[in-house]
């Protein structure tokens, strides 16, 4: 998926996410002409920050996007997604962290997990 889908897929399930990568990808090219001192970012080190951090905004989005079809415990959303179960939950805790999802209950002392509307 190109960096640009990828971004209005983030838009779609958080906006205010999607809008801070967005200005970060804007001010790619003034990063690499150069700060104040000289310094420039190649588009080697570019990659190395902004990567890191479109994949994680892009995970939670999938999470999200899950989470407003159903209810979900940690297990299924990390099977639906092919991905860890450590690296769900420490989405959902950011996600918790934000307001986006809370707990709706617990099944067989295993929390479910809901987006908030």
């Amino acid at each position: 998926m190109e960096a640009q889908e990828t971004l209005e897929f983030i838009k779609a399930q958080d906006p205010e996410g999607g809008e801070r990568l967005k200005r970060l990808l804007d001010k790619k090219s003034a990063l690499a002409d150069g700060n104040v001192y000289g310094e420039c970012f190649t588009e080697r080190q570019f990659g190395l920050v902004f990567d890191p951090l479109l994949r994680s905004a892009y995970e939670k989005a999938q999470i999200l996007e899950l989470l407003s079809q159903k209810d979900e415990k940690v297990a299924s959303l990390a099977a639906q997604l092919s991905m860890d179960k450590a690296r769900v939950f420490a989405h959902l805790l950011d996600l918790i962290k934000k307001n986006m999802v809370e707990i709706a209950g617990f099944e067989e002392r295993h929390p479910v997990f809901k987006k908030r509307w």
